[in-house]
């Protein structure tokens, strides 16, 4: 028994001695010699595990760098903030169908979780929209996928975040900002709405402006976007087959770098009186109203394309805020065919806007609006003699009397004006005597007997609606009948009756119609200018000196009296007469050709004296 506890104790001892396993038993270091330490290995932080599906979302990693691998189902849903870097709240595997990770069947993504950022702009991609969205506290995105292209450098911005590679569906995400993006426009038909002209809303659709400004065609492209201040107006207009739409004030505004800055509106010059507002810029073309300016007392210099002119106008030489500013420039013959720049000042709302037919365009009569436009550079309306009637006021108007009186119903203003000659030949009539409103002013005139069909000065006095108003045939003119009618007039001649043809004020005429009827003289069956001619011949003059690009074609028109073999080469001679008479009178003969159709082309009815007068004319027509 003591020799087994002896055995016992030494093998305790003999234990004790052994190091322990994967200590080893390796000599000690020298002394002095320093400690060595293995070095740390990199690792990345540890990662969860993943679940075999997405979460809806990654908040749950929010604040981490880590990187999840995991499997989305098909038919994704749920909403999305920001493009390519998504905020932390975005539903994953939608998401992911927006960037191009996975379609729309699903299937594994690598989710990479990012700091938060100070903005996430929204894009249309994939078939998917995401929204715009500010500062967040975490984002993330997809691993493998191309990285955000960097925005532009030497941008006037602070620091700008990296953009997306596709442009934004807007860029509301960078208002109140200074950035400059560099971005990409798919090919896809753009779409969305646009507010502006060169400088848009932050919130219009990036792409449909950029092809609206002409920066992409068709095709898409590449594009730089400068972040601007909010505007105070944006006006809309039509280019690229593309509309904009006006717009007030905005918060921020954005353009496209590298294109042509808009000109500043030139200032015509103003009447004696306070400068109006300094301008603010102007689009290089027109926009398609001034609706923007309304209220405002701007000039705007601005440029009309070749293209056709479109749109309502309302008004005549004053037009309404809304109408379409090329056409109203066609109208007032501002400009021609081919376009042209104009200069708009915009002036207060009138009680009434009357229409009129002018250069082969029509504007209508509107009532009370809140802002207004003329162009600048032109005759101004001439304020009409009062006329002796029991109304207030002489109404102001044209010169020449308004195609009918529809403007001025529900009121009991008079109004003095001309009727041309050839004025007296277009219109409806309704009534006797007592005409609805919208009857043709000057040939009401010629039936009610106030002028002859070679026309004259008349006054229109306005009249309440009447319940019915009966037709008659009188001096040759058939008026027809009506029942109730909202607002009537009453004509009379104004000074001596007319035996030969009124002319038309002919820079007036030329200006407004694009041609004028010249009622000069001659002798009996000859091309020699009788010594009446003088003053018609005389204003055309001064009209081709007043307009240095005005050219002339002069057409000659005989009555029916007589053969065509005779009337055809004496309608010529006569046309060339004038012609002679105006180079000898100091225009250019360059701008101006003549020749003569005889009786082809009658105006009036050559059964009557009168008719046959207003066909025997030279008629001036303005070239493009």
């Amino acid at each position: 028994m003591p020799i087994v506890l002896r055995l016992s104790a030494l093998l305790a001892l003999l234990l004790a001695g052994v190091p322990a396993m994967g200590q080893g038993s390796a000599k000690p270091p020298p002394l002095g010699a320093p400690e060595v330490t293995a070095p740390a290995m990199p690792s990345p932080a540890p990662a969860t595990a993943a679940p075999t599906q997405c979460p809806d979302d990654m908040r749950t990693y929010a604040g981490s760098g880590e990187t999840l691998a995991c499997l989305c189902p098909a038919n994704a849903s749920g909403p999305v903030w920001g493009s390519e870097i998504y905020t932390a709240d975005s539903r994953v595997c939608r998401a992911a169908v927006h960037a191009g990770a996975t379609g729309p069947r699903g299937g594994p993504v690598t989710v990479e979780m990012l700091p938060g950022q100070p903005r996430y702009p929204g894009s249309t991609r994939n078939g998917i929209r995401s929204d715009n969205y500010g500062a967040y506290d975490a984002s993330y995105r997809f691993a493998g996928l191309a990285p955000p292209a960097p925005a532009t450098a030497g941008a006037p911005a602070t620091s700008a975040v990296a953009a997306p590679s596709q442009c934004p569906d807007n860029m509301s995400a960078y208002a109140e900002s200074s950035e400059v993006v560099t971005c990409t426009c798919p090919a896809t038909p753009a779409s969305g709405p646009v507010w502006g002209s060169e400088t848009y809303t932050a919130d219009s659709a990036v792409c449909r402006a950029a092809a609206h400004m002409g920066a992409i065609g068709r095709g898409g492209g590449t594009v730089t976007v400068e972040m601007l201040p909010g505007q105070s107006r944006y006006p809309g207009s039509t280019r690229n087959g593309i509309r904009s739409d006006n717009y007030g004030e905005y918060k921020a505004s954005f353009r496209f770098a590298g294109l042509t800055p808009a000109p500043a509106p030139g200032s015509a010059p103003s009447p004696a009186g306070p400068a109006p507002a300094a301008a603010t810029s102007a689009p290089s073309q027109c926009p398609d109203n001034m609706s923007a300016y309304a209220e405002s007392d701007e000039v705007v210099t601005c440029t009309c394309p070749a293209t056709p002119a479109s749109g309502p106008v309302w008004g005549s030489e004053i037009y309404t805020a809304d109408s379409a500013v090329c056409r109203a420039a066609a109208h007032m013959g501002a400009i021609g065919r081919g376009g042209g720049t104009v200069t708009v000042r915009m002036l207060p709302g009138q009680s009434r806007y009357p229409g009129s037919t002018r250069n082969g365009i029509r504007s209508d009569n509107y009532g009370e609006y809140k802002g207004s436009f003329r162009f600048e550079g032109l005759t101004p309306p001439a304020q009409p003699a009062a006329a002796s009637a029991p109304a207030p006021l002489a109404a102001t108007g044209p010169t020449q009397c308004p195609d009918n009186m529809d403007a001025y119903r529900d009121s009991d203003e008079s109004l003095t004006c001309l009727c041309p000659g050839e004025a007296t030949l277009r219109g409806t009539l309704w009534g006797t005597d007592t005409y609805t409103a919208d009857s043709g002013v000057c040939r009401a005139a010629v039936h009610a007997g106030a002028i002859a069909q070679t026309g004259g000065m008349v006054t229109v006095q306005m009249l309440p609606g009447q319940p019915r108003y009966p037709g008659t045939t009188k001096n040759g003119i058939r008026s027809d009948n009506f029942g109730a009618y909202r607002a009537s007039f009453r004509v009379a001649g104004s000074g001596p009756r007319a035996s030969a043809p009124v002319q038309a004020p002919v820079a007036e005429a030329i200006r407004r119609t694009g041609q004028v009827q010249l009622y000069v003289t001659f002798r009996t069956n000859s091309a020699d200018l009788d010594i009446a001619a003088a003053p018609v011949l005389a204003q055309v003059r001064d009209a081709m000196v007043a307009d240095p690009a005005l050219r002339l074609r002069l057409v000659g028109h005989t009555d029916n009296t007589g053969n065509d073999r005779i009337n055809t080469p004496l309608s010529a001679a006569r046309a060339d007469s004038v012609r002679a008479w105006l180079v000898a009178n100091g225009v250019e003969a360059g701008r101006l050709s003549a020749e003569g159709r005889g009786p082809a082309e009658p105006i009036a009815d050559n059964k009557t004296e009168p008719g046959r007068q207003l066909n025997r004319r030279v008629q001036a027509l303005r070239l493009q």
